[in-house]
């Protein structure tokens, strides 16, 4: 039997169920909300989805752009590939040289969208990564202006690696004949 202010008997509020859980819903929206930094972070600005994943000419358009082509292999359930997209990629320094010098696009490879390959070839994702001998990802390829791999890393890269792997590259420093590792070891001396 309810009183008049709304109590049962026994003093307790019945809508006092329905505010705990819209409190609790609340609270958790609030924490997923500040754990994710307030704010989600969009999609690093050097890396584009190709309509057609032709290589060739995404090869093509980055170097009318004065820019060099980067193909990230990838696969599902990639802790290091989630970790390199989450940490490296948003850096600021990475994100800020990479938009100026880079394009970038991500290939599955266990994918089955067709692409063609840098070399002209048409195949599926999936073999592509299997020409391409990728077994463990990730894989970053990065080409020249004409279409050549000129680095290849398999593995995760800090920020400062995989800046440097750009700069490598936009520097011209593999035509020297310098290993990108021994580059590596040079730049932290």
């Amino acid at each position: 039997m309810a009183f008049r202010n709304g109590m049962a008997r026994g003093g307790r509020d019945r809508a006092w169920p329905r505010r705990e859980a819209w409190w609790g819903m609340l609270f958790a929206t609030l924490l997923l909300w500040g754990a994710s930094g307030g704010v989600a972070r969009a999609q690093s600005d050097f890396i584009i989805q190709s309509i057609d994943n032709d290589f060739p000419s995404e090869i093509a358009d980055a170097a009318g752009n004065d820019k060099n082509l980067i193909i990230f292999f990838h696969q599902a359930g990639c802790p290091y590939c989630d970790k390199m997209r989450a940490r490296v990629f948003p850096d600021p320094k990475v994100d800020g040289y990479f938009t100026k010098h880079f394009v970038m696009i991500e290939s599955n490879i266990r994918g089955s969208l067709s692409v063609v390959t840098p070399d002209g070839k048409t195949m599926t994702e999936s073999d592509f990564g299997h020409k391409m001998r990728v077994r463990a990802t990730p894989v970053i390829v990065f080409y020249d202006r004409q279409g050549h791999d000129v680095l290849r890393t398999t593995g995760y890269l800090d920020p400062q690696q995989f800046y440097l792997a750009g700069r490598y590259v936009e520097d011209g420093v593999y035509k020297s004949g310098k290993s990108f590792f021994r580059y590596l070891r040079d730049q932290s001396q």
